[in-house]
């Protein structure tokens, strides 16, 4: 899996907690496959060694590909 370029939406930091969440688009291309989005919905530590936008494009990119190396047809129409 490739990640040609993402968009980040709805972001924001939970102060109590310690955490930016935010809604990340990612354009992937897969081997064979055209390009195609994929949103996920991540959340990371407000405080690190990387940015925040590092941090939740590859906690983005580390779901999309588990939740699509899990894929079965009907298991993806039921996905949140």
């Amino acid at each position: 899996m490739i990640v040609l370029d993402a968009a980040f939406e709805n972001v924001r930091r939970d102060r109590d907690f310690g955490r930016v969440e935010a809604h990340v688009t990612l354009f992937i291309k897969r081997a064979g496959q055209a390009v195609r989005p994929v949103r996920v919905r991540t959340n990371v530590m407000d405080r690190g060694e990387q940015s925040v936008r590092v941090r939740l494009l590859e906690n983005a990119a580390s779901l999309a590909e588990y939740v699509m190396g899990s894929e079965t047809p009907d298991q993806m129409n039921h996905a949140a």
